[in-house]
């Protein structure tokens, strides 16, 4: 794909509008700015993975905890927690990966899983949220074992991310409980045909089944998804007849992509002011009705880190979704849909 010849500063600029900043100061205000212009959440990640060395590993360690520390002392002004900012991270920052096409040794990962562990337990001293993302298909057993592990261990402020584009998910999911919170995407990773989907449309319709059962077991579910119709679809085939109430969901949306107008709508609960009430029962009317009261949580995923590491991550996501470039020239321009 022509993204992948692009120089670096063509896909920095490309994708300047899906960075929160260039360090974590930058990202923080940036999340404070977007809360107060439209109520939306955020979820701050440190971009960079596969570390390659154990001093860079101790080094992602140090910066977690500093943003941490940082988030605690300029939290948002929620008055409901779960509308406070949390941060995401990936697995392998945090595990020496000399080949980026192999899973690392055992001993790797077993160092890794220690880390993770100081991370995810500093957090939950400062009671900060935290979601362990997916990666490639060679990290899922790691990023999933190690997941449950620390839930088992008893750490509550921990949730994680399932990909509809592996076929594996399907099984993967039934790991998964009341005791889960889970972002589902399609993922971005590029996997072969024998273990993903290749087509989107069968990546999105698991995004409405995966949500339906994970919410029937009690999970949170956070759907991120930039497709409006698959969002629909969220609510009018799965929320409503389950009537899952607006605190065990949220949606979650890349920043930068133009969808401010739906993304208000949702926060506001204009979105579902319009619905047609006729053909429904009490309480999915009374469901109804609240969310075109109240709304529901809107959270942006707001990445950030320095050229040298933001780098790989815009070329993955223009390379996964070219529409991203034109969103970007959208959001130069001050385009919004």
């Amino acid at each position: 794909m022509l993204v992948e010849y692009l120089p670096t500063k063509v896909v920095l600029w490309l994708a300047g509008p899906y960075l929160a900043g260039w360090d974590s100061n930058q990202a923080i205000s940036t999340a404070q700015k977007i809360w107060r212009e439209n109520n939306f959440a955020g979820t701050l990640d440190v971009l960079g993975e596969q570390a390659s060395t154990n001093e860079q590993c101790e080094y992602y360690v140090r910066t977690y905890f500093d943003l941490i520390e940082q988030l605690t002392k300029y939290p948002l002004p929620v008055t409901t927690p779960r509308y406070q900012l949390t941060i995401s991270f990936k697995p392998s920052m945090f595990c020496v990966a000399p080949f980026p096409d192999k899973l690392p040794e055992p001993q790797n990962l077993d160092e890794a899983f220690v880390r993770i562990t100081k991370v995810v337990d500093y957090a939950s001293k400062h009671s900060l949220q935290m979601t362990l993302e997916a990666e490639s298909h060679l990290w899922t057993d790691f990023h999933l074992d190690s997941y449950f592990a620390l839930l088992a261990a008893g750490y509550n402020n921990l949730g994680t991310v399932l990909q509809t584009r592996l076929f594996r998910t399907r099984k993967d999911i039934q790991r998964f409980d009341q005791r889960t919170r889970v972002r589902l995407v399609t993922g971005i990773y590029t996997e072969s045909a024998e273990i993903a989907h290749t087509n989107n449309k069968p990546m999105k319709e698991a995004l409405i089944s995966f949500s339906r059962e994970l919410l029937s077991k009690g999970a949170y579910v956070e759907l991120a998804s930039h497709d409006q119709a698959y969002i629909h679809k969220f609510f009018s085939d799965v929320v409503l007849p389950l009537e899952v109430p607006a605190e065990q969901f949220e949606t979650q949306f890349l920043l930068g992509v133009p969808r401010l107008q739906l993304q208000q709508g949702l926060a506001s609960g204009e979105y579902f002011r319009s619905w047609d009430k006729s053909n429904l029962g009490a309480s999915t009317r009374a469901l109804l009705e609240q969310l075109a009261t109240s709304g529901t949580l809107v959270r942006l995923y707001l990445p950030f880190g320095s050229g040298e590491v933001a780098a790989p991550y815009c070329k993955r996501r223009l390379q996964h979704n070219p529409n991203l470039i034109l969103y970007g020239i959208k959001n130069i321009l001050h385009i919004q849909t």
